[in-house]
């Protein structure tokens, strides 16, 4: 662990009720510990999950990323009332940097994932659900050349349970992250990213 660098966390807040919601930490290009996950908590319960993780941190997170889709905006303002350095985020909006490249934030998550996993010295904190969640999504390139990223509903469709660790991890790299909209026919990246995820897990 990079002892300069200031951890970051991500929170995935569960939709429905066969998701989980999921917080992952990051320090640097290192997860302090594996994702971890809750299941069947309400607004109140998942601000309560975090409140105390937070309390009990040695250092404390410089910021907590949340996805505010649904649910997650509860946590959000109550999050923020309570005094948590929670930073909404809604993956499904566009970037004024990058929105001539991805459809949406969700799209620029994901690869900024990726480049993460390219990166020497990433590690996974031997994770293996985290790395095989990462191998679920497809991507997609529209018309106008633009990337999109499978949406959790589509990759239901296929029989997979929802990637919630990796969209978690994947909040923790959010302060980076760019944006824009759009549709398409997917393509499975999990051959080009199986070989960097095998030996950082």
């Amino acid at each position: 662990v990079d002892d300069k660098a200031e951890e970051v966390w991500g929170f995935d807040v569960a939709r429905f009720g066969s998701d989980d919601s999921a917080l992952a930490r990051r320090r640097g290009p290192v997860l302090t510990r594996k994702v971890e996950t809750r299941h069947g908590l309400d607004i109140m319960q998942s601000v309560g999950w975090i409140k105390n993780e937070y309390d009990a941190a040695h250092p404390k997170p410089r910021s907590i990323y949340v996805d505010e889709i649904g649910m997650g905006a509860g946590v959000v303002d109550r999050g923020r009332e309570l005094g948590l350095p929670i930073i909404g985020i809604n993956v499904s909006e566009a970037s004024a940097l990058n929105a001539d490249k991805y459809v949406n934030q969700r799209a620029e998550l994901w690869f900024r994932g990726k480049e993460f996993l390219e990166r020497k010295h990433c590690n996974l904190a031997n994770d293996e659900a985290l790395g095989a969640e990462l191998l679920i999504p497809q991507y997609s390139f529209q018309s106008n050349g633009k990337i999109k990223v499978e949406g959790k509903a589509d990759i239901k469709k296929r029989g997979y349970a929802s990637p919630n660790r990796a969209d978690a991890f994947l909040l923790t790299l959010a302060e980076e992250a760019t944006i824009a909209a759009g549709k398409a026919e997917y393509r499975n990246w999990s051959k080009p990213i199986r070989r960097i995820i095998k030996g950082i897990v």
